[in-house]
Formats: C-alpha cells, structure tokens, sequence
C-alpha cells in the first residue's frame, strides 16, 4: 500500500466520519458537491501536497480547491506510519470545520464566488451547471452560451498550431459543444439539462467510489 493511502486510512481510524474511496479521504455526505482529503505526489521523496477538496461532483476537479496546511508540503515516512497520520489528522481536523460548511450548490456557488467574471470554458460550463441547480436558469443559459462562444474563440486560435494545438482545440471543442447543448436544453426542456447534469455525477459516483458517501446512504 502507498504512504499516502496508508497515511489516510490511519486518519480514517482517528476521524471516524471520514470515508476512503480509492485515493481520497471523503466527508459525506455528498450530494451534488465532493468534500474531501487527497495527497499529490512531489518529485521529492516522501513528500506530498495535502489537497482539501471542494468540487461539483458533476466533474471532479482541484481548480476549486486548496493545499493544506498554507500550500506547504506534508511529509509520509514509510517506517514511521503512525507518527505520519498523527501529523495529517491534525491537518485535517484543523480544516474539516470549512468542508462541511460547503454541502450544497448554493454553498458551492458561494465558494467560487470570488471566481466570477473568469471567462475559461470549463470554468464557465461549471458555473452554468451551478446556476442551473441552484434553480437560476436565466443565468445558468447565459454561462452555457458564453462558455460555448468561449471555446470557439479559443479552438480558431489553436486550430493549425502544432500538434499539442491540435489536441488543445480538439478537447475545446468538446467543451464548447457541452456547453452548447446545455444552453440549449436549459432554453427548451430543463428536464434534459437536470437528466445531463445528474448523469455526469452518477459517473463519477462510480469512477471515484463514493456509492458509500452519498446523502441517502448516510441517513440509513
């Protein structure tokens, strides 16, 4: 088992409301946002980041969340696990109070509040679909068209430029072409855009193992 892993499932034991789910420690419930504890690997050995985990679970991301304890690296020993979990559970309980003030899209969207007016695609379409939950429609059609015209500013400029231009548009052009069609079914059947939505979130309840963590498991 990594030190990372191993460091995390000693922390579980110390934080019992805590759950692991492959390399994240998750503090349910979860329901529409992640809250959780991950490790990032540095070139340095035994060296980590600490990541405290803020994400839509409709795409699981760090661009909205933060290393802990201020950005500094946390250290593993492999011969000391214990002493290592001692460290990392101080971390996390010294944090865990500002994960669980963030439990609903509207904690979400005030979380990323100060964010606004970044006009990168992918920032855009999450800000369309947490407009959207948190019932602004108008708002959540004015993100997705956006983060379409976005996009297709972005793939003409790297259209033709080199082969890492080339993978650059493509994946652009996926967004953009998600964020197209949200607009659309936001503007003509909301119902489709909430079925979208929810799809993307049953993936990664499968992909990052968070059956255990959601909302309607915790209460039974």
């Amino acid at each position: 088992m990594s030190m990372s892993r191993t460091a995390l499932k000693l922390v579980q034991k110390s934080l019992p409301p805590l759950r692991l789910c492959k390399s994240m420690l998750v503090l349910p419930p979860t329901k529409h946002i992640l809250r959780a504890y991950h490790f990032e690997r540095t070139p340095y050995k035994g060296a980590f980041y600490l990541w405290r985990v803020v994400a839509p679970l409709f795409r699981v991301t760090l661009n909205y969340s933060r290393r802990i304890p201020k950005g500094a690296q946390v250290h593993l020993s492999r011969d000391n696990p214990h002493e290592s979990a001692a460290i990392v559970t101080e971390i996390v309980s010294e944090n865990i109070g500002y994960l669980e003030e963030v439990r609903t899209p509207a904690d979400f969207l005030n979380h990323i509040g100060w964010m606004i007016g970044n006009d990168t695609p992918k920032f855009l379409l999450d800000l369309a679909m947490t407009y959207f939950l948190v019932e602004r429609h108008h708002e959540a059609h004015a993100a997705a068209q956006e983060a379409s015209a976005e996009a297709e500013k972005l793939v003409r400029y790297y259209k033709g430029s080199g082969e890492g231009g080339e993978r650059t548009a493509e994946h652009l052009e996926e967004v953009g072409l998600i964020a197209s069609r949200l607009a659309e079914e936001i503007r003509s059947n909301p119902t489709a855009a909430a079925e979208m939505i929810a799809e993307r979130e049953r993936q990664n309840i499968v992909e990052f193992d968070l059956t255990d963590t959601l909302e309607e498991v915790a209460r039974n």
